[in-house]
């Protein structure tokens, strides 16, 4: 007599993954179909809930030496500075001094905090230029600011950095193109939820679901072998009866229909 296999003792739930792919493969439509209505709602919603962020920025050269007493040779090394300190003249224009200034002067709505939330700022490649952005919904409003900062970062960064010089290269101009929100990355994002969403349905509605369908499935739970199966019986034909077929589902399935007929 064989004994019930170690997960059956413990009721656990047995997967067979080749079942589950073959559901996955039988519900392909469904899949592809939640796919893409989950990626459809999601770029409907980008594009009807999600505000445009448009972004303008300045150019500014740094280098450690005053304007009044720079000379017609600058060093290797006054370069290397300079390229050094960038860093630091990022963080001065990021500090609450600077842009408490920046708010004043441009008379904004805002907190440091909430300036800082919309600005950033980076080095141009290994040189003496970084650049300054403002991210804002409003292009006229995000130039503005932009500009403000150009005019108080010069001076305040000269105030702090002794031997520092800093001018400005470009001033930002009012954008005409959003930089966001990416619509094919949310649609994308959108169509992935959505695939994962039903394959996890799929996937539990398949370990859940406990009858049995299966010659495999009643020998997996009991310790008794299968000696036969009832078979199904088809509609009748032209004189020759009804016709048996064997078939492979449940040996608990329903015959009552079939043997009415038969009657």
């Amino acid at each position: 007599m064989r004994e019930p296999a170690p997960e059956a003792r413990g009721g656990l739930v047995r997967i067979d993954f080749i079942e589950l792919l073959l559901v996955y493969l039988r519900k392909w439509w469904l899949i592809v179909l939640c796919a893409l209505v989950a990626g459809g709602l999601a770029l409907l919603y980008t594009k009807t809930q999600v505000e445009p962020v448009y972004q303008a920025g300045v150019s500014v050269y740094v280098n450690n030496a005053r304007n009044n007493e720079q000379s017609d040779y600058v060093s290797g090394t006054d370069l290397s500075t300079s390229k050094m300190l960038v860093n630091t003249y990022v963080n001065i224009i990021s500090s609450d001094t600077v842009l408490g200034k920046v708010i004043e002067a441009a008379q904004l709505d805002y907190t440091p905090d909430q300036l800082r939330s919309i600005l950033s700022a980076r080095q141009v490649g290994d040189t003496e230029i970084f650049k300054v952005y403002i991210n804002h919904t409003d292009p006229q409003e995000c130039a503005r600011i932009a500009n403000a900062v150009a005019t108080i970062a010069p001076g305040e960064i000269e105030l702090f950095v002794e031997g520092s010089s800093c001018k400005i290269i470009d001033y930002a101009t009012v954008p005409t193109t959003p930089i966001g929100p990416n619509y094919s990355r949310n649609a994308a994002l959108g169509a992935l939820l959505g695939c994962v969403a039903v394959l996890a349905f799929l996937t539990l509605r398949h370990t859940m679901d406990t009858r049995i369908k299966t010659e495999a499935d009643l020998e997996f739970l009991g310790s008794i072998p299968v000696l036969g199966q009832i078979p199904s019986f088809s509609q009748p034909t032209k004189g020759r009866g009804y016709q048996g077929e064997r078939l492979n589902p449940s040996p608990y399935q329903s015959s009552s229909t079939n043997h009415k007929e038969a009657r």
